[in-house]
């Protein structure tokens, strides 16, 4: 049974799509307030080091049991799996704000909650990504891709400010708290509203192990379907040394101060809301294509940040933003009709190994060409490097929807 032989109602009028937006929404504005009010804590009780290793720590479980929860989002119940994960959530906020309020906040409790945090959401993530494929017709997915962008978007902004909002006048276990209604509620939605209408194609290993074989055999044997994991990983380790790294640097070293940065920052954000709202009307015929062909633009505006004057550096932003928020709709689109159904999670979880693996070492060395050769060379190279990665992949998907 596919979507094209299930009715399924429009998008506009899809009740269960409609709270699955919204409740993932909520949970990431829960999560942004979470981290503000994480790091918060965290540098006063602790040293800038001792801050440093609270934020970066929960990437290190997060990256190790990754694999594992893609191969059990591709033999276990997905819609099950994120359940669970939401209610190991809810009992970890929940024991910390207990602990908390017993006996303060130390580095120890911080350390032991962004650990738990990394493996939780390496069970969460590859289940959540095999789900839009099973609630909507192809033709939908860019449209559920970036009312799912929008909606992440949105909740930055309102996330941030209620974060800092909540560790001012109520301190860490506020915050505990407010998150931990943010997963009650994305998981009530999906106990009672947002079921599946599609069956999950499960994998056919006889074990984990043998699954995780199978996966990495899947990506050597399908040419698509590899283009666009080493697509996702370039966008991932090219983009994400710039803006955290170099726009930094960049803003340091001119002089504009935190406040320029925040404005840069806001402006890329607004921009990438835009991009989504035009996913949502504009679907090329060549969604992969489309998508990589308009991150060749975000590749100029990150080569741009290291030698434009502050009124480019919006622009730059920008174009980044707008460019995002338009081809990630596509491309995760494109992803959920190029992937073999029963690989999907193991897939995402690949993919995912980028940010949580790989991305610490693109931040050092990236960090280390701006002290080398400067933030104009370092930029522009990565620049470079990202636009010919994606006139590559792009070349080799031109049969790709």
């Amino acid at each position: 049974m596919t979507a094209l032989t299930v009715d399924l109602p429009p998008l506009r009028r899809d009740r269960r799509v409609q709270a699955w937006i919204l409740s993932a929404g909520i949970s990431q504005a829960g999560d942004v307030a979470w981290y503000v009010g994480l790091a918060w804590s965290a540098t006063q009780v602790t040293s800038p080091a001792g801050a440093g290793l609270v934020m970066g720590i929960g990437a290190l479980p997060r990256a190790l049991v990754l694999l594992w929860g893609g191969a059990l989002a591709d033999r276990l119940d997905a819609r099950r799996t994120m359940i669970v994960a939401n209610l190991g959530r809810i009992l970890v906020l929940a024991g910390a704000a207990a602990v908390t309020a017993l006996s303060g906040i130390s580095l120890a409790l911080l350390l032991v909650v962004a650990v738990l945090f990394g493996v939780v959401d390496a069970l969460y993530a590859p289940a959540s990504g095999t789900m839009p494929r099973r609630m909507v017709h192809p033709d939908d997915l860019v449209k559920l891709a970036a009312g799912t962008q929008l909606a992440n978007r949105l909740a930055v902004f309102a996330g941030a400010p209620l974060g800092g909002f909540l560790v001012a006048h109520g301190g860490l276990a506020a915050v505990m708290v407010v998150n931990a209604i943010s997963f009650a509620v994305i998981a009530v939605a999906l106990l009672w509203v947002v079921r599946p209408r599609l069956p999950q194609v499960r994998s056919e290993g006889t074990s984990v192990r043998a699954d995780l074989r199978a996966g990495f055999g899947y990506l050597r044997r399908d040419l698509p379907a590899r283009t666009l994991v080493i697509a996702f990983f370039g966008l991932n380790l090219c983009v994400g040394p710039v803006l955290a790294v170099g726009l930094v640097q960049r803003t340091s070293a001119a002089g504009w101060g935190a406040g320029a940065l925040g404005l840069f920052q806001a402006c890329s954000g607004l921009l990438a809301a835009a991009g989504a709202v035009l996913a949502m009307r504009w679907k090329p015929s060549n969604l992969a294509r489309a998508g990589l062909l308009a991150l060749i633009l975000q590749a100029a505006g990150c080569a741009a940040i290291g030698v434009v004057p502050r009124a480019g550096v919006f622009v730059a932003m920008g174009v980044i933003g707008f460019t995002a928020g338009l081809a990630s709709a596509q491309l995760s689109a494109a992803f959920q009709q190029t992937i073999a159904p029963a690989y999907l999670g193991r897939t995402s979880s690949i993919v995912s190994l980028s940010d949580d693996a790989l991305m610490p070492v693109a931040m050092t060395a990236f960090g280390a060409l701006i002290s080398v050769a400067g933030i104009p060379f370092a930029c522009g190279l990565l620049g470079a490097v990202f636009a010919l990665l994606m006139i590559w992949s792009a070349s080799r998907l031109d049969g790709v929807a």
